[in-house]
C-alpha cells in the first residue's frame, strides 16, 4: 500500500467490516499514541496539505536522508516535488548537509530543520559535558562522539563538516573541543610537572617508566601531557619527553645515513641507554614508517 491507496478493514471470523479509510503513510516508524497532537497534525498534513508541507512531513519522518527517498517516501508527482523541494530549500525548512546541487533525484543528504537543530545541540551538549568531565583532555575522541550520537558514518561526518566551517567547534586530529577550550593545569599540578622534567631532563634516553609518570603527576595529567605533544609515548611502558625523542629519532637518522644499516646493540651506545629503551625506540620507528627491519639490522624505509 501507498500513500492515496484507499483501504477497508475486515473481521474475517465472525464476518464484519470494521472500518475504512485511505492510507497517509505507508511507511510509519512505528506504533504511535492514539491521541498525540503532533502525530494527527503529521498525518492532517500528508492527508491535506500542499506538495511543500507533504515533502517535509516525509522528510521529519526519514531525518537525515538522500533527497531521492524523501521524494520517494512523499509520493508526489515529480513536478509537485521539484517546486517543494525548492521551497522548503528556499525557506531553509530542509537543510542540505553536503555539497552538490539539489534535484529530486539527487542523492545529496537533507534534513529537515528541527533535526538539524536537534542534532547540533546534541553534539555540542556532548562535547561539553566531556569538558566537564574531563578538564584535562584536549577534547572528545571522535569515534566517542560518534558513539554517543548513534548516527551513520555519512551523517556524522557530514556534521561535523559544517559545524567546523562554522567554527561551532575545533577538529584537533583525532580529538574535537569547543572553541576557547584550553588545558590549563593547577599549581600543584604544575609543580609535579616540573618535578618529572627534571627527572626526564637528568636521563633522557633512560627516563621514568609510564607508571612511575602516572605516580609522580596522576593518570590524567600525564595523558593531558601526551595529547598536548609534550610526551610521546613509543611502547607500552616507554615514553620520551618530546625533545629527547626528536634527538634520538635525528641521531639513529643521520648514523642510517652513514652507515645505511644498523644493529640494536649500536643504537643503544648512540643514545648511552640500556636494551629496553632502544628496542622499543627502534620498534616504534619500524611502526610509523621509518626504519625497517633487515635480520638484526634496521635500514631507513624507503619511501
Amino acid at each position: 500500500a501507498v500513500r492515496g491507496d484507499r483501504y477497508i478493514l475486515r473481521r474475517p471470523s465472525p464476518g464484519e467490516t470494521l472500518g475504512g479509510g485511505v492510507i497517509v503513510d505507508h511507511q510509519p516508524r512505528g506504533r504511535h499514541k492514539r491521541f498525540d497532537e503532533e502525530v494527527l497534525m503529521s498525518l492532517e498534513s500528508l492527508l491535506k496539505g500542499t506538495p511543500s508541507e507533504i515533502l517535509f512531513e516525509a522528510a521529519m519522518a526519514l531525518n537525515a536522508a538522500p533527497i531521492r527517498e524523501i521524494v520517494n517516501r512523499s509520493r508526489l508527482e515529480a513536478s509537485s516535488a521539484e517546486s517543494a523541494l525548492m521551497e522548503l530549500l528556499g525557506t531553509d525548512s530542509l537543510l542540505t548537509l553536503e555539497e552538490g546541487t539539489p534535484y529530486i533525484t539527487s542523492d545529496l543528504l537533507v534534513i529537515a530543520r528541527p533535526h538539524w537543530i536537534g542534532l547540533q545541540e546534541k553534539a555540542l551538549h556532548t562535547i561539553r559535558s566531556y569538558h566537564k568531565s574531563y578538564p584535562l583532555r584536549r577534547g572528545i575522541p571522535r569515534e566517542e562522539l560518534k558513539s554517543r550520537l548513534k548516527r551513520s558514518p555519512r551523517v556524522f561526518n557530514a556534521l561535523l563538516s559544517l559545524l567546523v566551517t562554522r567554527r561551532s567547534l575545533l577538529e584537533l586530529g583525532n580529538f574535537l573541543a569547543m572553541p576557547g577550550h584550553e588545558v590549563a593545569f593547577n599549581q600543584q599540578e604544575q609543580t609535579r610537572i616540573e618535578m618529572l622534567m627534571n627527572r626526564f631532563e637528568q636521563n633522557p634516553f633512560s627516563p621514568p617508566s609510564v607508571k612511575e609518570c602516572q605516580a609522580e603527576v596522576g593518570e590524567d595529567v600525564l595523558t593531558a601531557l601526551i595529547e598536548l605533544g609534550q610526551f610521546i609515548l613509543v611502547a607500552v611502558d616507554v615514553i620520551f619527553r618530546k625533545q629527547d625523542y626528536d634527538l634520538a629519532v635525528t641521531k639513529i637518522h643521520e648514523m642510517l645515513l652513514r652507515n645505511e644499516k644498523l644493529t640494536l646493540a649500536e643504537v643503544r651506545d648512540l643514545l648511552n641507554t640500556s636494551r629496553k629503551y632502544a628496542q622499543a625506540l627502534l620498534e616504534h620507528l619500524d611502526a610509523i614508517g621509518i626504519t625497517m627491519r633487515d635480520g638484526d639490522y634496521r635500514k631507513l624505509k624507503k619511501k
